[in-house]
């Protein structure tokens, strides 16, 4: 008998790619999506989609009916995750979902970064949920340069508001989406916590300009530039252009705590052994960005959620990052 699998925030650079692997599999999933234009985006790519609001139960209930498994993606930059993630277990609980899966993100336990903090939270709700759980924990996205390809590739300097000697692990998109399709279709996955790091992939920007150079064949340097310079330019791109002030604090802490601590945490076997090979690593990643044109793909978007979050009225000024959680 055929799985239905739920995938939401379907039409994202996360959605879309594990659509293609389930497809690949034999597997048609069901699509949770806002509006009509990415109703048809997913369909062409062989989803089923559903237009609804995942803030609404009677929706998730919907969307939820008669499918096996959830794949639950938060939008990007939700201010109150954590109540999204209260109300898509709630609705899984409710519908009988045999199999919730969480994309989460690396270092959960991270409480100055929200978008890092309310995953926690998250796991928490399904841990206690009686649910049959799998959580996928992803590090930063090797896709995040894509945006920045050209100017690198045509400046010889890769621009970002933390100290260029700072490692940090990092991750295939690609990767992580096929990742995700082997945990959704073979069985022995329930209750698994996995962290999703690439192969020799916990570097320096130092140490990835260097293999940038190769890779063009000319310089390449990692530079640290001002929070307020990276800003500027950054809002000329089309995913950061409608930045609120709750986003830009999001963004500025995460390039904070790397600029203090780098990002030490993941390992890259349990990828590689998920994928039955090694996972993939920067040169390879490099020369398909410079090669394949990767750039146009799809990137990171921080575009802001269209519904605005509730408004603590008691605790925000004592714990700002955390959203709703700390009301």
């Amino acid at each position: 008998m055929t799985k239905t699998i739920l995938i939401t925030a379907a039409s994202g650079q996360t959605g879309t790619r594990l659509i293609r692997q389930l497809v690949a599999r034999g597997v048609r999933p069901r699509a949770l999506v806002k509006r009509a234009a990415s109703a048809e985006r997913v369909r062409s790519l062989g989803a089923e989609p559903v237009i609804g609001n995942e803030w609404d139960s009677a929706d998730l209930l919907r969307a939820m009916e008669g499918a096996d498994s959830v794949y639950h993606i938060a939008p990007s930059l939700t201010l109150d995750e954590p109540e999204l993630g209260r109300r898509m277990v709630a609705a899984a609980s409710r519908a009988g979902i045999s199999h919730f899966v969480l994309h989460g993100v690396i270092a959960p336990y991270l409480d100055n970064i929200n978008y890092h903090w309310a995953k926690q939270i998250v796991q928490r709700e399904l841990y206690r949920s009686g649910l049959p759980y799998t959580v996928l924990l992803p590090t930063n996205f090797m896709q995040n340069v894509s945006w920045t390809w050209p100017s690198i590739a045509r400046d010889g300097r890769w621009l970002l508001p933390y100290d260029p000697a700072r490692r940090l692990t990092w991750v295939d998109l690609d990767d992580v989406a096929e990742a995700a399709a082997i945990v959704l279709t073979e069985p022995g996955h329930a209750l698994g916590t996995y962290e999703l790091v690439g192969t020799d992939a916990y570097l320096s920007r130092t140490q990835i300009a260097a293999l940038m150079a190769q890779a063009l064949g000319r310089p390449v340097v990692a530079v640290k530039e001002s929070p307020e310079a990276y800003l500027a330019h950054a809002r000329g791109q089309p995913f950061f252009e409608r930045f609120r002030d709750e986003e830009v604090a999001q963004i500025l802490a995460m390039f904070d705590d790397y600029d203090r601590h780098g990002m030490p945490a993941g390992n890259a076997r349990v990828l590689s052994m998920l994928l039955g090979r090694p996972a993939r690593g920067w040169p390879e990643f490099l020369a398909s960005l410079r090669d394949a044109g990767e750039a146009a793909r799809g990137v990171t978007s921080y575009r802001p959620r269209w519904r605005l979050a509730p408004r603590c009225t008691r605790r925000r000024a004592a714990a700002p990052h955390r959203g709703r959680a700390a009301c």
